[in-house]
């Protein structure tokens, strides 16, 4: 592989990290602006859901195909590729089609973000360097990514205030972020230095699994231990999706604005998600094992959201609420950022980390494709009070699920100490 001085390599990683902060801004947008996303498409909750689901389904479909196409074409291209076309994506959503036309924009995000972007991110980095630097390289791309989607979400609130009209602020928000993510794809074509690996290197990565195939996909699916930290990571990813809804539950219960709503939502996200990322993998390794680690972490999601559906919606407790909030993202996004440290756990060999990460991702990402649509359903058909009780109710159902999960993943990892344990076990059924 051409070598890359190591300086410039993070210079190279914050290149990539500044496309990965913005690109999935405006897919997720109502995370943020829900409200303001209501208002501006005149859609119902059930409808804004189904726009999220067809952003899931079409994110699931995408994802191995994505890692094929990574595999196989310049991450420097994809990259490009990815951030323009979101931005060409973000310039329609801006122009508030109709919802049919809405619908089409989310599938494009899909394909913009998933597809074409996310597995390339990955190849980028990857390439930079030796697989000594490997961890290095992905906590500052992570770590710098999260850095500068909060940044990105104060300048948003900065943008939304400029406008007297909350539409007219919605739809500046959107240009907001459809600039910067091209800006950035800008940055990447004209500055990002490619690393290309050599013949004996694209082989050895195929040894070692980081080629994702159809052969390796079929050995990993052997392996319940696998299954298991794909089902932790649906316990995790379905109460981070419903706490989304913690942005239109301060405008609905808190009677915030949704400029205040939004800036409390932020600050939850920063105070959580950059805290957790460096000291959730810090945590874990020193207590050894990343599965008791994450089954404390769920032991504090259960207590807090608890704690969050018996405060009054009172305005004179709005920061008590806040920072139970904060708590509970702290210790949901503890768990994300450790979701596949248990293929170590599970002591699968390395050339099988790439395939079992593949599919603790299809499990563990499904929510995406039917949690906004079940709430938002509920919420136009029953209203948004019995709405938010329920999603309390499923963050807090979840969370013990995902719990009881770890204690199984725990004694299923006594059981059988390692993969070899597993693969002998199971080979006269193969034979």
């Amino acid at each position: 592989m051409a070598e890359t001085k190591k300086g410039n390599r993070y210079i190279n990683i914050l290149f990539i990290a500044l496309v990965g902060g913005f690109i999935t801004k405006i897919p997720y947008i109502m995370n943020t602006y829900y409200t303001s996303l209501e208002q501006a498409t005149g859609a119902t909750r059930l409808q804004l859901g189904l726009l999220s689901t067809i952003y899931g389904i079409v994110n699931f479909i995408a994802y191995l195909p994505g890692g094929y196409l990574a595999d196989r074409v310049s991450a420097k291209k994809l990259v490009v590729i990815g951030a323009m076309g979101t931005a060409v994506f973000g310039m329609w959503y801006a122009a508030l089609p109709g919802f049919i036309w809405l619908l089409v924009v989310h599938m494009g995000f899909a394909i913009t973000t998933v597809f074409i972007f996310w597995a390339a991110m990955v190849k980028a980095v990857n390439n930079l360097g030796t697989e000594a630097e490997q961890g290095k390289m992905f906590g500052f791309l992570e770590g710098s990514r999260y850095l500068i989607g909060i940044l990105a979400m104060y300048g948003s609130i900065a943008v939304f205030g400029r406008f007297a009209d909350e539409i007219a602020g919605f739809k500046g928000v959107i240009i907001y972020y459809s600039i910067a993510v091209a800006v950035a794809g800008l940055l990447v074509l004209f500055f990002f230095k490619e690393s290309k690996k050599t013949a004996e290197e694209i082989a050895a990565a195929k040894q070692k699994g980081e080629i994702i195939s159809y052969k390796l996909f079929k050995e990993v699916l052997k392996y319940p231990h696998i299954w298991m930290c794909g089902v932790i990571v649906f316990c995790n990813y379905v109460p981070i999706s419903l706490a989304n809804y913690i942005n239109p539950y301060f405008v609905d219960g808190f009677e915030v604005s949704t400029a205040h709503a939004a800036t409390l939502t932020t600050t939850s996200a920063a105070l959580a998600t950059v805290i957790s990322a460096y000291l959730g993998g810090i945590i874990a390794d020193k207590i050894g094992s990343r599965v008791k680690f994450m089954a404390g972490a769920f032991i504090g999601m259960i207590v807090f959201v608890i704690v969050m559906q018996f405060i009054p919606l009172d305005p004179a407790l709005l920061y008590v609420f806040f920072t139970f909030n904060v708590l509970f993202c702290f210790c949901a996004f503890c768990i994300k950022a450790l979701y596949f440290s248990t293929i170590g756990d599970v002591k699968m060999p390395k050339h099988l980390a790439g395939a079992s990460s593949g599919v603790i991702s299809l499990v563990g990402y499904a929510p995406d494709m039917f949690i906004y649509l079940v709430i938002g359903s509920i919420m136009t058909s029953m209203g948004n009070a019995f709405g938010y009780r329920l999603n309390f109710i499923l963050m807090t159902i979840f969370s013990a699920l995902g719990f009881f999960c770890c204690l199984i993943l725990l004694r299923m990892i006594r059981k059988t100490k390692t993969f070899e344990a597993v693969k002998e076990e199971s080979a006269p059924a193969r034979t």
